[in-house]
């Protein structure tokens, strides 16, 4: 697995065998083309894709080679019906828990995986959340308690960067205050401190064809700023930075917070806007009791700004 790891062979660029046009969704692929001209927004591609087969048009963006289906396209426009082509069928589960801790609710997702992120969200509760952002504030700031690009980010995340040849699911795990989402695999910045940094570049993407194919279908956002995006929507609402818990190295989870833990955080986000991610992520660590992991150079950071 290591030498395979060093060789960075795209799975998802590798032909499913056994499958052809005729295993994909017709109305995903119709989906497909829809969002595809909507991300390239140009009058005569639109017109060029509306004149193509539907063969032609996964031709063309490379989802098809010689009237042949690639992992990707099974993944994101696969017919349900035939995910048994896969030698470990891709899915995703959601499951709801209540305030006890106890699995209320859950729903297992296939393929294709283009639609499954809507399918999710008709799911999950998004109370509006009442909190005072400052100590001088009369009225509460009211917002919603995730944002939806922010978890559709994230998702899509998981299903382009999940190492499926491990054969495990995507989970999305709905509890009282939280999201945590999950995917097989392992987190290939290593850390997210990396990610966060201004001049961050990835060494290499698991499934290239698949995270391509998602930025053509408006799927996720590219040029490495997806995960940045996440970090800033939730600094902007002053709530707790997501947590990443990458201890298991065939799995990636993130935790997203759906209210504030601690005010003076809060606090210290409205009064200093200015803080870069890198810093706020320092402050988050903080609130969460995580202050006596941070680096020496970290906390010293910290003391110096009086934060």
């Amino acid at each position: 697995d290591q030498i395979r790891l060093q060789e960075r062979r795209d799975w998802s660029k590798r032909i499913l065998e056994g499958a052809d046009i005729r295993h994909l969704d017709k109305d995903a692929i119709r989906f497909a083309r829809e969002k595809y001209k909507e991300k390239m927004d140009r009058p005569h591609i639109s017109e060029e894709i509306d004149a193509m087969t539907d063969e032609e048009f996964l031709t063309k963006i490379k989802l098809m080679r010689d009237g042949r289906v690639t992992n990707a396209a099974m993944i994101l426009l696969g017919n349900p019906d035939y995910d048994s082509l896969f030698e470990s069928a891709p899915s995703l589960m959601w499951r709801l828990y209540g305030a006890d801790g106890e699995l209320k609710d859950y729903e297992i997702l296939t393929i294709p995986f283009i639609t499954v992120a809507d399918k999710i969200f008709a799911k999950i509760r998004n109370l509006t959340y009442r909190y005072m952002p400052n100590q001088l504030s009369l009225f509460p700031k009211e917002t919603q308690q995730y944002d939806m690009w922010l978890l559709r980010e994230l998702l899509n995340n998981c299903i382009a960067h999940s190492n499926y040849q491990l054969g495990g699911r995507i989970y999305v795990n709905e509890c009282e205050d939280s999201i945590n989402i999950t995917n097989p695999g392992d987190f290939l910045p290593r850390t997210i401190e990396t990610v966060l940094q201004t001049t961050y570049n990835p060494p290499f993407y698991r499934n290239q064809l698949l995270a391509d194919s998602m930025v053509r279908f408006h799927m996720i956002d590219t040029a490495t700023s997806g995960i940045k995006k996440v970090y800033r929507i939730q600094r902007q609402k002053y709530f707790p930075m997501p947590d990443y818990d990458l201890s298991d190295v065939n799995m990636v989870s993130v935790t997203v917070y759906g209210k504030t833990i601690d005010e003076h955080y809060t606090y210290i986000l409205y009064e200093h806007p200015e803080l870069d991610l890198e810093t706020v992520y320092l402050i988050d660590q903080v609130q969460k009791g995580n202050g006596s992991k941070l680096s020496k150079e970290g906390i010293a950071y910290l003391r110096k700004y009086k934060l």
